[in-house]
């Protein structure tokens, strides 16, 4: 089986990454060796992450329209990102 990927909308990927959707959050891993400063240019881009596709082997599950970053965590290293969608034109 294949390892884990998070593919944005404009193709970045970020290998070992990880997502996962709760309570209209979308709450997405980052893997070790990423800093606050890459994470946030990442997932402050709105257009990086209008979709992003969480893969994990043959999985595939994809989000759309999380393009509001609510938070942004360093947590002993481990960065972690919470989503929600956007407002709607």
């Amino acid at each position: 089986m294949e390892g884990r990927r998070l593919i944005l909308n404009d193709g970045t990927t970020i290998e070992n990454g990880e997502a996962g959707y709760t309570h209209k959050h979308l709450w997405c891993y980052m893997p070790d060796g990423y800093t606050m400063a890459q994470t946030a240019q990442i997932f402050l881009d709105p257009e990086k992450t209008a979709k992003i596709i969480f893969q994990f082997g043959d999985m595939n599950t994809e989000y759309d329209g999380f393009t509001e970053c609510q938070h942004i965590m360093n947590d002993d290293g481990s960065i972690s990102v919470c989503m929600v969608k956007g407002e709607v034109d």
